[in-house]
């Protein structure tokens, strides 16, 4: 039999897009595969695009809460965050195996089962660089006010971080920019953050505010490099260490390791 490759977008909205396409046009899970971006045309199987649809996305994740709590979504969720091509195929399986009734407990417990062992891996994968994200992301205080921070995360973490620091930055106008994807996160201060596109115009305007900071962010960022290499024993440094709790990719975009000014 023909296997059907769904391509859609590479957001959760797109992939959930997909999974609800996959059963409206009642199409065998077994033989169905979701990508994202470019696919590779094969024999034997036919490639249909899906347009992302986010009131049928909506659909996907209720049920999905409803059906398996939201533990289960937000396992999901973050599955569908990671750069792996096999994120959407493995999400509609795991979906289809949960509304088969075979797993008992948690269906993202349920790690006998291949699909479900890639979500969990993928999903444990986001939230490792979630979590590094958020110590080492560095925010600065543009020219006009505003407070922002660039990244280069692996996955695609920004719509996680967001949440975490409109929350302890409530009233603060800031975003956070993922400048491998061109996604930015915009908090007004006191209303509700919301995600961005960006074009090249606005990328390559965002990469340059970190050379345009205010003259109160340059003192501060001055006296932080200050410090941090006033506490620093020369006799006891290890750069491995060093490496193994702070990777060199990050480096780029924190203030402690920039040159002085």
């Amino acid at each position: 039999m023909e296997e059907t490759i769904l391509n859609c977008q590479d957001s959760a909205e797109g992939i959930l897009t997909a999974v609800y396409r996959a059963y409206e046009w009642k199409l065998p899970r077994d033989r169905v595969s979701i990508r994202t971006g470019a696919v590779d045309l094969c024999l034997f199987a036919s490639c249909r695009d899906v347009e992302t649809r986010p009131d049928l996305a909506k659909k996907v994740s209720d049920t999905i809460k409803r059906r398996f709590g939201r533990q289960v979504w937000e396992d999901l969720s973050f599955a569908m965050a990671a750069c792996d091509e096999r994120k959407g195929t493995a999400v509609l399986r795991t979906i289809d195996l949960g509304l088969s009734g075979r797993i008992r407990g948690r269906l993202t417990q349920g790690l006998g089962e291949e699909w479900i062992r890639i979500v969990f891996e993928l999903g444990r994968r986001v939230r490792n660089e979630y979590h590094r994200q958020q110590e080492f992301l560095r925010f600065r205080q543009a020219q006009e006010g505003y407070l922002f921070a660039l990244t280069e995360p692996k996955e695609d973490v920004t719509a996680f971080l967001m949440p975490h620091f409109s929350d302890r930055l409530p009233m603060e106008n800031f975003v956070i920019v993922d400048s491998l994807r061109g996604i930015a996160g915009v908090h007004p201060a006191g209303r509700p953050w919301v995600l961005l596109r960006l074009n090249e115009e606005e990328k390559g305007r965002m990469a340059g505010a970190a050379g345009h900071t205010s003259q109160e962010e340059a003192e501060a960022a001055e006296l932080f490099r200050c410090f941090c290499r006033t506490v620093s024993i020369r006799e006891r440094e290890n750069p491995g260490l060093q490496r193994q709790h702070l990777p060199l990719r990050f480096r780029g975009t924190m203030t402690e390791f920039d040159p002085p000014g």
